[in-house]
């Protein structure tokens, strides 16, 4: 399932798979480039964007992530 999700005034495209154990592989694209990749732990698809995008934020917020 692919969304796509504003941070920080950017757009960027979230792509998940469910790789089991309520895991899921995300990947946050921007334009054709793969910002990054992390694992998240979520009870259905539809919780494993907010999780993400906080992730994805909190990277971003303390400069793990430069975009």
């Amino acid at each position: 399932m692919e969304r796509k999700i504003n941070v920080n005034g950017r757009e960027y495209y979230f792509a998940t798979t469910y790789d089991g154990d309520s895991q899921y592989n995300v990947q946050v694209r921007s334009g054709g480039k793969v910002v990054t990749m992390f694992k998240i732990a979520a009870e259905s698809e539809e919780d494993v964007f907010d999780a993400a995008q906080a992730h994805f934020s909190a990277d971003v917020e303390m400069g793990n992530i430069n975009v």
